[in-house]
């Protein structure tokens, strides 16, 4: 990566910078063919009144627009009369929707909900489900009331709530006990309530100028093998746009690596395992070092969904620039994308004797308390595919751990 005073790719617009644009405007974001392809079969499913329901699910991996495509389907509906909403099962993403694309509109906010809440309406002609991986069981949390508690499952309650539904989903992001949206389960469920179901898949990638490099995280974490040894990693040389992409020996080097970015005006955030407690935030005084890194130490992002001594809620952290000055985690980073990332591998992923060892004990996210061994390791590689799948232009990795950090010179330093 280059040093300082070495240039810097120009910041781009963001999916939130242009969200609130996407509704009242066409052609706000630059679709492929095959985001095309799912726009034309929903309009045509729009079109036909008195069809049958009809569910359109859509896979992709990270960067492959589908964030972009569900706002286009929820804007060009609105445009043409349609009554739609949008839902993801993702607090930090619908909360960043409403702060950026329902700004000042309490109106334009409703257009954007909950899977939860989602469930509570009817009549609608178009209801695009975001993050569908995040999908659960059923809508029951722990504050339903006894009085309003159902049997139904999330996924059929979602589907009765418009004549056409689109569920968008990375099954790799999937990164948490319950979370259970997958394209066979969605379709089955869509089956079952006597909807014509078509499955599409996006494979253009849109967020990583190196279209390679969502494979090579996936070969690096095993995702896909983990039999299979990780790949040395080749960044191009020769090309235009390039995704750069280092190793660094501490904390602190990352924080230098990154350092000339922002001088120049690109986005950066950094970016951690989940391995540290995640203390709450006190009005009136100082965010707690909760990561400590030998003699280097740092805060997470703001705990909870309300900004602390002017710093932003987590939901936020990513794309206020206040949010620069805190680490943040997959609760913080998921569904968001800035330039430049940093990313920390904690001691729950460790590199021994060729393979990847992960460390239930290492990490401190309650949300995994008691799960199995297997399933704690899937969702640790998970975790850190999203983390290093968020930056658009270049990423930095550090390891606390020296053999595994001596493997990620290895791979990319070659």
């Amino acid at each position: 990566m280059p040093t300082a005073g070495s240039p810097s790719r120009p910041a781009a617009p963001t999916l939130f910078d242009l969200a609130a644009r996407s509704l009242t405007h066409v052609d706000v974001f630059a679709l492929s063919d095959d985001q095309e392809t799912v726009l034309d079969h929903v309009r045509r499913c729009l079109a036909d009144e008195d069809g049958p329901r009809a569910v359109v699910v859509v896979a992709g991996a990270a960067g492959t627009g589908k964030s972009a495509l569900a706002l286009t389907l929820l804007g060009e509906a609105l445009r043409a009369g349609y009554r739609a909403r949008h839902a993801t099962g993702s607090q930090a993403f619908t909360t960043a929707l409403r702060k950026t694309a329902g700004h000042g509109s309490r109106v334009t906010q409703k257009l954007f909900q909950y899977f939860g809440t989602a469930t509570e309406l009817d009549g609608l002609d178009l209801l695009v489900c975001d993050d569908a991986h995040q999908l659960r069981a059923t809508s029951n949390t722990r504050y339903t009331p006894v009085s309003r508690r159902s049997d139904r499952t999330q996924a059929a309650q979602l589907l009765e709530t418009a004549r056409v539904v689109v569920f968008l989903l990375d099954e790799d992001q999937a990164i948490r006990p319950g979370q259970i949206g997958t394209r066979d389960y969605l379709a089955t469920a869509a089956r079952a309530c006597g909807t014509t179901v078509h499955i599409a898949e996006l494979t253009s990638q849109h967020r990583h100028h190196n279209v390679r490099y969502d494979s090579w995280v996936r070969r690096l974490l095993g995702l896909d093998d983990p039999l299979s040894p990780p790949t040395s990693w080749s960044e191009g040389k020769g090309s235009a746009l390039r995704f750069e992409l280092r190793v660094a020996d501490s904390p602190g080097e990352l924080e230098r690596l990154l350092r000339p970015k922002t001088e120049v005006g690109a986005s950066a955030r950094i970016t951690a395992g989940l391995c540290w407690p995640w203390s709450d935030a006190s009005p009136g005084n100082p965010l707690v070092g909760d990561i400590v890194i030998g003699d280097w130490r740092r805060p997470w992002s703001v705990k909870g969904q309300r900004s602390v001594n002017g710093l932003p809620p987590s939901p936020l952290w990513a794309i206020d620039p206040a949010g620069a000055g805190q680490i943040g985690n997959v609760y913080s980073a998921q569904g968001f994308e800035y330039d430049y990332g940093g990313v920390i591998l904690g001691p729950d992923l460790l590199w021994r004797d060729d393979r990847w060892i992960t460390d239930p004990a290492a990490t401190r996210d309650g949300a995994l308390d008691g799960a199995m061994a297997a399933d704690v390791d899937l969702w640790v590689r998970r975790t850190y595919r999203v983390l290093l799948t968020r930056a658009t232009a270049g990423t930095v990795l550090y390891s606390t751990d020296a053999e595994t950090c001596a493997l990620l010179h290895a791979i990319i330093d070659a």
